[in-house]
């Protein structure tokens, strides 16, 4: 393994509600990584040539000869144990004890990893593997392995980087056995980085011709009516307040990627449900402002570090969680207040 940038960190503002909000205790305290702290940071970028090396399960773990799962195949062994748990019964089958359902000879790239059909997991942890290309650029016409059934968003941003078709390896989830597997760590190894940010938003700004913005006008309001957990149940109630201040109602998942680039692009406000949708923040200008609603029974603290990183303004509100898909109410009054702790000269 070899270190090709160096570990990074950065310092947090803390939510800009945070002293005054009565929730602040279950948002420092919430059990899901990563934790609260103020200095976040992300381990140094490395390469790693493997021989005679497995991918198994739809998270695309990694596993040596003697069945050894190893630990990067998310994060570090701390982390992986998260996505291992998904596919315990998977791997108490025997899917590593029958023989591959694959054999690759030639040497390929990894670009897969848990959760890689997630949009949040894609664009901040896999599409930045591809870092690897900018560094060696002896890399660019070997196999990719990536995930199997890609959708609109993949394809988008492979093409928009320049990735051909022909060089994809769609992965199928099950055993497959590699000779040479080409392996760069995530851009910000157990965390989150400017140079991962950074990276992301020179190469789909550029890739599209999109003119970053230092500041944008638009109020965003972010639904999770196409999800199935995480729901605000009271959405209407919520959508018609924030519609009255503003906010135009944005399902990203209904518009392509260079469109959501676009969109968030232009964006003075951002106010959802904890999310991929709420990764489009990314997108937006330094300035703009990042309110999060979340169920207190899964309070995730990603996107304000991710906020932080781009120079941002975050405020959370919670609501109480209703159901075991962490469904949840908001009561108006948090909402409002979290709107006024960031809009300091009135709505």
């Amino acid at each position: 393994m070899a270190e090709i940038y160096p570990a990074e960190q950065f310092s947090c503002q803390p939510p800009v509600n945070l002293e005054a909000d009565d929730d602040a205790a279950k948002f420092i305290n919430s059990p899901i990584p990563h934790f609260y702290e103020l200095v976040h940071r992300a381990e140094p970028v490395t390469l790693s040539i493997l021989n005679n090396i497995n991918i198994a399960t739809p998270h695309g773990l990694m596993f040596e000869a003697a069945r050894h799962l190893i630990a990067e195949s998310y994060h570090n062994a701390s982390m992986v144990e998260i996505p291992l748990r998904e596919v315990t019964s998977i791997l108490a089958n025997g899917v590593l004890a029958a023989p591959a359902t694959a054999s690759v000879e030639a040497p390929a790239l990894l670009a897969l990893g848990p959760w890689s059909w997630v949009y949040h997991h894609w664009l901040l942890e896999i599409l930045p593997r591809l870092w690897v290309l900018d560094e060696f650029p002896e890399f660019s016409d070997i196999p990719i392995i990536v995930p199997g059934d890609m959708t609109g968003f993949q394809t988008d941003s492979l093409t928009a980087l320049g990735i051909k078709e022909d060089q994809l390896l769609p992965f199928d989830g099950s055993n497959w056995q590699f000779d040479r597997l080409i392996v760069p760590s995530f851009l910000a190894p157990c965390g989150h980085s400017r140079r991962q940010i950074q990276w992301l938003r020179k190469k789909l700004f550029s890739s599209f011709d999109i003119e970053q913005n230092e500041t944008g006008k638009r109020r965003l309001y972010i639904s999770r009516q196409d999800a199935t957990r995480r729901r605000l149940l009271n959405e209407d109630d919520i959508e018609n307040y924030l519609h009255n201040l503003g906010f135009e109602t944005v399902l990203p998942g209904e518009l392509s990627l260079k469109d959501q680039l676009l969109l968030f692009n232009e964006a003075e406000m951002i106010c959802g449900t904890s999310g991929s949708g709420m990764t489009n923040h990314v997108f937006a200008p330094p300035q703009a402002s990042l309110i999060e609603m979340q169920p207190d029974s899964y309070i995730n603290r990603a996107h304000w570090f991710s906020s932080n990183a781009c120079g941002q303004s975050y405020a959370f509100a919670i609501g109480s969680s209703e159901s075991d898909h962490h469904d949840y109410h908001l009561p108006l009054e948090k909402l409002e207040s979290a709107l006024k702790s960031l809009l300091h000269d009135g709505f």
